[in-house]
């Protein structure tokens, strides 16, 4: 797949994401990771998207691929802010079903 399609699909899976549609962003993303899966831009979208429709586990794995997936040095802050709410969620979720 050549470079401005991939960059068209990134671009849409963003607008669904800040347009609340999550689960488009989601069907995009995942087509793109099997063809580039080693970006870690769709590892970090992917968890936020997978976070937003409640697949937690699913955020706190594509958080953990992105951390593997950059290069040292780079800023990690905001996958751990939604690491840390997918974490969060799934322990509150572990202590209403108890």
């Amino acid at each position: 797949m050549d470079k401005p399609l991939k960059n068209w699909m990134m671009a849409q899976a963003a607008y669904y994401l800040e347009y609340l549609q999550p689960r488009k962003s989601i069907a995009l993303l995942e087509a793109l990771r099997r063809l580039d899966p080693k970006n870690p831009d769709i590892y970090r979208m992917l968890s936020y998207a997978y976070l937003k429709v409640n697949r937690l586990e699913d955020s706190i794995r594509a958080a953990d691929t992105f951390v593997r997936c950059v290069k040292p040095g780079t800023d990690v802050r905001a996958i751990k802010w939604i690491k840390g709410r997918a974490l969060l969620q799934k322990k509150k979720a572990a202590a209403v079903t108890r």
